[in-house]
């Protein structure tokens, strides 16, 4: 499970940057973000998960920049609820 824990890092933190950029999208080109931050912010807390249980240190961590990522769709949500 070692080994494959910095891919599931990984794979977490692109597709937040996919999400991050789509969710900024109007349109149908949103519905992509919001079907992607499920298994990205899943990937992302997997990574921070296995880490923390094995104990893998590294300088950069992807798992929370992902899972930061992978939120943005709900808190522009979240935000424009509130501004309304």
């Amino acid at each position: 499970m070692k080994k494959i824990t910095p891919v599931l890092g990984w794979i977490g933190l692109s597709i937040g940057l996919i999400v991050a950029v789509t969710s900024f999208l109007p349109g149908s080109l949103a519905r992509i973000a919001f079907f992607g931050m499920l298994p990205g912010f899943l990937c992302s807390s997997a990574y921070v998960l296995f880490s923390t249980r094995y104990e893998i240190q590294s300088k950069f961590n992807p798992g929370v920049l992902g899972m930061i990522l992978n939120s943005t769709p709900f808190a522009i949500i979240l935000y424009l609820q509130l501004t309304k």
